[in-house]
């Protein structure tokens, strides 16, 4: 209960500040329009739209959980943070709390994102099933990302460092992926920190329900389990960093 009473403060707080959703969505929602207009039929054949999908999604949720640890530096400045950490609220409860809220704001960009794909005559060739399949590792992907986040709110001692350093590493992460051209047509000399980048594997299956029919339940599995391993690992950074914190 603690948990969901936390989630309903941060969420109340974020569309007070509605600034930051707008900022974060605008980036992708521009990518989709521009990218799937400018190289439509260069690339693939088909959709290219549906194609470019995975990787403007997977771009929302970098851009958004990414951002989602600078709603700690509003807390500290009003002194809620301080008062909810002195609370007897577990610190998992908190960190689980801020992902949760990130998994808010992400899945409403993302929705936005998946009904203007559909108007561009973007659907999911897996159907229902699929769509959920999907909204899985998007979950999954936000878990690990927030946590990240929030782990550097911590490190971090304002907000402009904080936006400089996700700036920093949110494109390189997202070209240095597959998300904009088939794996096979990337240069061989790009292809092993392609292959090494977990969100290939997550741009990969979402691509498959998207644009493939068939589940690749191999490739679905191994990216579950790779992202499964980067959530734990960041929850634990992100209760160590809270508690440092606070030393």
């Amino acid at each position: 209960m603690e948990t969901f009473n936390l989630l309903w403060r941060s969420v109340k707080w974020r569309f007070q500040n509605p600034v930051i959703i707008i900022m974060t969505l605008t980036q992708p929602l521009l990518w989709l329009l521009l990218f799937s207009t400018i190289f439509s039929g260069n690339q693939t054949n088909g959709n290219y739209t549906a194609f470019i999908l995975p990787g403007i999604l997977l771009m929302c949720v970098l851009s958004s959980s990414g951002m989602s640890g600078i709603a700690n530096y509003s807390l500290k400045t009003g002194g809620s943070y301080y008062r909810i950490y002195i609370s007897p609220v577990k610190k998992s409860s908190i960190v689980l709390s801020h992902i949760l809220d990130a998994a808010v704001l992400s899945f409403i960009q993302i929705a936005i994102l998946m009904g203007i794909s559909f108007m561009m005559s973007v659907r999911i060739a897996s159907g229902v099933s699929g769509v959920f399949l999907m909204a899985l590792l998007l979950f999954l992907t936000v878990a690990f990302v927030a946590a990240i986040s929030y782990a550097i709110s911590h490190a971090l001692p304002d907000e402009n460092s904080f936006i400089a350093l996700v700036n920093t590493f949110t494109l390189p992460l997202f070209f240095v992926s597959s998300a904009l051209i088939p794996y096979e047509q990337i240069p061989r000399g790009f292809r092993i920190p392609v292959l090494i980048n977990p969100f290939t594997h997550v741009i990969n299956s979402l691509r498959r329900f998207v644009s493939g029919g068939l589940v690749d339940w191999g490739q679905f599995l191994f990216t579950v389990g790779l992202l499964l391993i980067l959530c734990i690992c960041s929850f634990v950074l992100a209760i160590h960093s809270l508690k440092r914190d606070s030393q």
